[in-house]
């Protein structure tokens, strides 16, 4: 087979939509939308590179907490171009238009940008650090606590720049909606059932659970930049609630994702491709409907789903 990762992905995004069903058609209208609004962007030129960016840096978080990194340079022909090709891919449809507008010099950048990331072949590892976090945070939130642990410095980077640039429009936005993306991949390890069981008598109360102390660690991270955000640009207060909500929206969907396909003391192996997009929708508060009501799909998926584990 000549692309053999291309091929992986095609069957995973396949399983994925017959899990759905006709809520696959969500996935459609959002890609279409998204899609629209970058041609929108090209056309106009002065947000162009920020389209480019935010491509690129989903990319390079991708590349940089894949967890396939090893299995593809020992296993597959001609890695670097087969992960290159991914990405290309994956980015096809939101940069493609660009080359029928004024802008169409931004989407060559775009591909010697992506032929370079597939070089990133480190990752953080896991020190143990902040050893009374769990003090802080409930040892029930394990996936806070590991994660913390492990990203601790592009966390606090990225919430660093959004205080100290807090007084801009734009850039503490983006930089909280980096670190959501960040705070997703919390949620990529399933715990044993006896610790399952340990917090949760039923699916429902289970993830309620988790998705209340998500919302109040949120809550404490991202509201002085947020309020601090308000007072500098009083016109952003809207956009500033509609994006909290959608950052929201976004780890509900992840804690959903993850328990609707939980397995004991197992590593996901999550579909990407959803998560990605859910994540550029996030960013765009006018999405914010629709990242709900993937939220809600995704509760039900893994209510069913944890009722193998658990008593409703």
């Amino acid at each position: 087979m000549k692309y053999p990762l291309l091929y992986i992905r095609w069957r995973q995004i396949n399983q994925e939509i017959k899990g759905l069903g006709l809520y696959a058609l969500i996935f459609v209208v959002i890609i279409v939308g998204l899609t629209f609004v970058c041609i929108k962007q090209f056309e106009q030129g002065h947000n162009a590179t920020k389209v480019i960016f935010i491509l690129t840096t989903l990319c390079a978080g991708v590349q940089f907490f894949r967890k396939d990194k090893l299995f593809i340079h020992k296993n597959i022909v001609n890695p670097h171009v087969q992960i290159f090709l991914e990405y290309v891919v994956l980015t096809l449809p939101f940069s493609i238009s660009s080359i029928f507008t004024k802008s169409w010099f931004y989407y060559p950048i775009l591909l010697i940008i992506l032929f370079h990331i597939p070089f990133i072949k480190g990752q953080f590892k896991q020190r143990t650090i902040f050893r009374n976090l769990s003090f802080i945070i409930r040892p029930k939130n394990f996936e806070w606590i590991s994660g913390i642990r492990q990203y601790y410095f592009l966390l606090i980077t990225f919430y660093l720049l959004a205080l100290i640039f807090c007084w801009l429009k734009f850039f503490p936005l983006f930089s909280l909606w980096l670190l959501t993306v960040f705070i997703s991949f919390f949620y990529t390890e399933c715990e044993s059932v006896s610790m399952l069981r340990e917090y949760g008598n039923s699916p429902t109360k289970f993830l309620f659970d988790k998705y209340k102390s998500s919302i109040i660690y949120m809550v404490v991270l991202y509201l002085p930049v947020l309020i601090a955000n308000s007072i500098c640009n009083a016109d952003f207060i809207f956009i500033n609630m509609s994006f909290f909500v959608t950052q929201i929206a976004l780890i509900c969907f992840t804690i959903g994702l993850k328990y609707s396909m939980y397995k004991p003391n197992g590593i996901l192996n999550i579909n990407m491709i959803p998560l990605i997009i859910i994540a550029l929708c996030s960013l765009i508060p006018y999405f914010f409907p629709i990242s709900i009501i993937l939220s809600l799909i995704y509760f039900y998926k893994a209510k069913n789903n944890l009722k193998q584990y658990l008593n409703d």
